[in-house]
């Protein structure tokens, strides 16, 4: 608890030290969710609690705080995500996560993801490297995008290496905007052969996958929103069927 306590402390103090200079907006994420396993396995939950500060047209930063149980265990996380414009066309996505006492989790994940545009097309390129204790997992993301409309269509390729061999999913994602940019219906689908999480240790598998799911996220007035999810899974080991919902508070 010390060592998450000063992991704590200090994503707060980079988040104050960052928006010293700033008056823009701020919002808070806190969401729950509920995944049921089949074959009499426990449920899997999910508490998340996350606040973001737009520095800046161009650039937003947020810090999140998760609690996760799985197999009748529990880990704790902290990140930092950053966004940011980086030149005519193109921007990119940084965040870092870290669990002090991983029991599944692994200790260290990282994500970066740049994006470009390309006439109406948008592309994107990826890496999450998962680092677990003896293990690191590495998963290469290549995305191309547009928006029609109020839509906007993306379909995305992983690839992940475990153990000397490479998997592969792919995911499709529509989602259409009633007011970009948090206003919307988001459904994705998804299948092929992922490295998932199956037991604590952590344990890692190749599995076959099938996944789909929808969130719908809207805000009833101008400060406070509400987001619903359903989601199916079926990772060839076990199938999660779950449920999120959450609140949004901006000012």
């Amino acid at each position: 608890m010390q060592r998450l306590g000063i992991v704590l402390l200090g994503c707060f103090l980079l988040t104050r030290l960052a928006v010293a200079q700033s008056e823009q907006s701020w919002g808070l994420t806190s969401f729950y969710t509920y995944e049921a396993l089949d074959g009499r396995r426990p449920a899997w939950h999910l508490l998340h609690l996350g606040v973001q500060h737009h520095l800046s047209p161009r650039q937003t930063l947020m810090a999140e705080i998760a609690m996760h149980q799985r197999f009748n265990r529990r880990d704790a996380a902290v990140a930092l995500e950053g966004w940011a414009t980086l030149w005519s066309g193109s921007y990119g996505n940084v965040r870092l996560q870290y669990v002090p006492h991983a029991r599944f989790l692994p200790r260290v994940e990282g994500y970066v993801e740049l994006y470009q545009s390309i006439g109406v097309w948008e592309l994107a390129l990826s890496f999450r490297p998962r680092f677990f204790s003896g293990e690191t997992v590495p998963t290469l993301g290549l995305a191309m995008a547009r928006y029609e409309g109020n839509w906007y269509l993306r379909t995305r390729m992983l690839l992940t290496a475990l153990a000397g061999h490479t998997n592969w999913t792919q995911t499709f994602r529509a989602r259409y905007y009633w007011d970009p940019p948090l206003t919307y219906v988001d459904l994705q689908l998804g299948y092929g052969r992922g490295v998932e999480i199956v037991d604590v240790g952590p344990v890692l598998q190749a599995v076959r996958t099938y996944f789909a799911a929808v969130r719908i996220q809207r805000f009833i007035t101008r400060a406070v929103g509400l987001s619903i999810g359903l989601s199916y899974s079926d990772d060839d080991l076990f199938i999660r069927r779950g449920v999120s919902m959450g609140l949004l508070q901006r000012w």
